[in-house]
């Protein structure tokens, strides 16, 4: 039975109290600049519509994979692209290598990030059992720094400039067989 005296609240049972605690906040992405890498950069997130074997799939599949590579250039770390990339791609070695050095050295790259700005893809199959899509992609100034803040070379963005990437449908899913610049500048 519950008592109570007059001015004082009526006690029925005992509850826990309920605390709020901030919800933690999210990381916010900071570009890199000359004084330091890229933080907290999120990672690309590989759509619905990429996991699909249709035209409208494959061309989403493709885009998906250029937000990789410009991943690569802001942390070093390929490992989402060459998740969806066959290994013996010759340019993504050609990529890799030398950015994962630099990274592993303490360096960083600043810009990278690539902007697809048009996609096409007929969406017939070649005879070794592959599937094109031609791109129009335009990439981010890139500035290299060593562990010094150092800059140890810079290219300027430039156009936008058509690039292929080669996939198959393996397995209900697309992978890279290959992807580059259509002509070489």
């Amino acid at each position: 039975m519950a008592t109570s005296s007059p001015g004082a609240p009526t006690v029925v049972g005992s509850q826990p109290a309920i605390t709020s605690e901030p919800a933690p906040t999210p990381a916010v992405y900071k570009p890199a600049t000359d004084k330091g890498p890229a933080e907290n950069v999120p990672v690309p997130v590989l759509p619905d519509k990429a996991t699909e074997f249709t035209k409208d799939g494959l061309i989403a599949f493709a885009e998906y994979w250029y937000s990789t590579l410009g991943y690569v250039y802001e942390t070093g770390g390929s490992g989402p692209m060459m998740e969806i990339t066959e290994p013996a791609c010759k340019p993504c070695i050609f990529v890799n290598q030398p950015i994962a050095e630099l990274y592993e050295s303490g360096g960083w790259i600043a810009g990278g990030r690539m902007t697809v700005h048009q996609s096409t893809a007929s969406f017939e199959q070649t005879p070794d059992g592959t599937y094109q899509v031609i791109l129009m992609i335009q990439q981010a100034q890139v500035r290299a720094y060593d562990a010094n803040k150092i800059l140890r070379s810079e290219r300027p963005q430039g156009g936008a400039r058509a690039n292929i990437v080669v996939a198959r449908f393996i397995d209900n899913h697309w992978q890279a067989q290959t992807a580059e610049a259509v002509a070489k500048q």
